[in-house]
C-alpha cells in the first residue's frame, strides 16, 4: 500500500530525528526506544510497586493483557497498511546499527516495498498500559511514558511522526475498552474459581 507521507511531517521528522541532536538524546533515546530495557524496568517498577502495596497482582495481569491486545491489533494492520521505516526508505535518516549512529546517505535509494511502521507498537503498548495504570492509580506522570517512547521510536529513525499518533490513538482505544471490560471479566472469572472450589 502506498502511503503518501507530507511536508509538514517529513519536516518534524527531520528535526526530531536530526536537528534536535545532541550526545544525552543519542544515549537516552536508543534506551527509552530498546524492547528488553523497558521491560526490565517495568518489571522492577511493578516489584517495587507490589512490595509497597501501590500495585497489585490483577492490576499486573491487566497491564500485560491490555499491552498484548494492544501489540496484535497493531500487528494487523502494519501487515494491511505496509509502510516502509524511515531508516530503510529516508535519506538523511539517523539511526543506529549494532549501537552505532549511522546517517542513510542522500543519494540512498529505497529497496523494500513493504514494511512494518505504521503504526508504532511500542508507542501503543505504552498508551495501552498507561491508560489502564491512570485508571486504577490517577497519577498524571504515567502520561510521561509513552510520550517518551513515542518520540525516542522517531529520534531512533524506525517511526514518522503520524506512526506515533496513530500508535497513541490506538493504544487509548484498547485501554480505554479495557478498563471497562475489565471489572468485569475479573468479577466472572472469580465466580467461575469460587464455583470450582466448592465442588472440590
Amino acid at each position: 500500500m502506498f502511503f503518501h507521507t507530507p511536508d509538514w511531517e517529513l519536516a518534524l521528522f527531520a528535526w526530531i530525528n536530526q536537528d534536535i541532536q545532541n550526545g544525552l538524546l543519542d544515549v537516552l533515546m536508543p534506551l527509552l526506544s530498546s524492547s528488553t530495557f523497558l521491560w526490565a524496568a517495568s518489571i522492577a517498577l511493578m516489584a517495587a510497586g507490589m512490595k509497597f502495596r501501590r500495585v497489585t497482582a490483577t492490576m499486573i495481569v491487566g497491564v500485560a493483557l491490555c499491552v498484548g491486545i494492544s501489540d496484535q491489533v497493531c500487528y494487523h494492520i502494519k501487515e494491511s497498511v505496509g509502510r516502509v521505516r524511515p531508516y530503510q526508505s529516508l535519506p538523511g535518516t539517523r539511526y543506529q546499527d549494532s549501537g552505532v549512529w549511522k546517517t542513510l546517505p542522500a543519494d540512498f535509494s529505497q529497496q523494500k516495498r513493504t514494511g512494518s511502521s505504521f503504526p508504532s507498537s511500542h508507542a501503543s503498548n505504552a498508551a495501552a498500559a498507561a491508560t489502564f495504570l491512570y485508571a486504577a492509580l490517577r497519577r498524571k506522570s504515567l502520561w510521561a511514558i509513552p510520550v517518551a517512547i513515542g518520540f525516542s521510536r522517531i529520534y531512533v529513525g524506525k517511526h514518522f511522526p503520524t506512526d506515533v499518533l496513530a500508535a497513541w490513538a490506538v493504544g487509548l482505544a484498547v485501554g480505554g475498552v479495557f478498563v471497562t471490560l475489565y471489572p468485569a471479566l475479573c468479577s466472572r472469572l472469580r465466580s467461575r474459581w469460587m464455583r470450582n472450589k466448592l465442588r472440590t
